[in-house]
């Protein structure tokens, strides 16, 4: 505080940067998580995906595709749980201005709050997984597509609602074409994060394929690791407003 008894502007702005950095490497980091959910997912629930709800509406009209009822079926539950995920996570972290803060913004415990239920989620699938025969049903897969896709949901809104750099952590399309567009506008912010997400995204999804194929409990495990990664930066990175 100043001797008048307003905000010291260095502070605010020291504050603005540093959520910004902790902001930007959430998303880098659930970039990596939704690329090692959607290898798992592909290779052992069915030839789904979890994050990537695109990919399963192309799925969806492969009719030739080997056991395609299946397919649909799983494809079918993780866009209809993507939906009601997201639409719940949004609704919950609705914007909200304040005296102090008469910009819009979520509020940071509700965030928070979000997210920790996607890791949660996450956490399930590998219990799931652990814990259920070796020879899986169809409706074990489908608990299992459900609480995979929930747990993209909640960090694809959370990624929504504070991130400012185009970036979407759970498909790369959204990321991909802000870069593109920033680049025939000959806009230069942002670059580097839109194109790290790219990356991890890949790297992500290039880590679980191998560790899946290692084992299935290692694909399962590892895209935990870095939700609960981004679950810490979110709860640690100062809000957007002063105390």
């Amino acid at each position: 505080m100043t001797e008048t008894g307003g905000t010291d502007p260095t502070l605010t702005t020291t504050r603005r940067r540093t959520r910004a950095g902790m902001i930007a490497a959430m998303a880098l980091v659930l970039s990596f998580a939704a690329g090692a959910t959607d290898a798992f997912a592909f290779l052992q629930l069915g030839g789904v995906f979890t994050a990537n709800m695109t990919g399963n509406f192309v799925l969806a009209g492969l009719t030739s595709r080997p056991d395609f009822g299946e397919v649909l079926l799983g494809a079918t539950v993780a866009v209809l749980l993507f939906s009601v995920g997201t639409f719940l996570a949004f609704r919950f972290t609705r914007l909200v201005a304040t005296a102090d803060r008469p910009t819009p913004e979520a509020p940071q415990h509700r965030l928070v709050l979000v997210l920790g239920g996607a890791v949660i989620a996450q956490a399930c699938v590998l219990i799931g997984w652990i814990v259920s025969p070796e020879t899986r049903t169809t409706p074990v897969i489908c608990v299992l597509i459900a609480l995979s896709t929930l747990a993209m949901a909640g960090q694809t809104a959370v990624a929504r609602r504070i991130e400012r750099s185009g970036v979407t952590t759970t498909f790369v399309t959204g990321t991909l074409t802000s870069l593109m567009q920033s680049l025939a506008d000959g806009v230069h912010d942002h670059h580097l994060i839109r194109i790290g997400a790219i990356v991890l995204l890949v790297a992500g999804a290039l880590c679980g394929a191998l560790l899946t194929g290692v084992d299935p409990v290692f694909g399962a495990a590892l895209p935990l690791l870095p939700s609960i990664v981004g679950l810490v930066l979110l709860r640690l990175a100062p809000t957007a407003s002063s105390d």
